[in-house]
């Protein structure tokens, strides 16, 4: 697998399209979420090192 990615989109289909996306092309995506406050949270919950 590739780098971890994080989704963060406030569109259910966008977030579902771009997953798609990204693990197609060996990127693994560990989380999602709809907004910058569900992002930090699914980070911290993550615990993801940059």
């Amino acid at each position: 697998m590739g780098e971890k990615i994080l989704v963060v989109d406030d569109a259910a289909f966008m977030r579902m399209m771009i997953k798609d996306i990204l693990e197609k092309n060996d990127f693994e995506v560990v989380g999602e979420a709809e907004d910058g406050v569900q992002a930090v949270e699914k980070y911290h919950e993550l615990n993801l090192i940059l």
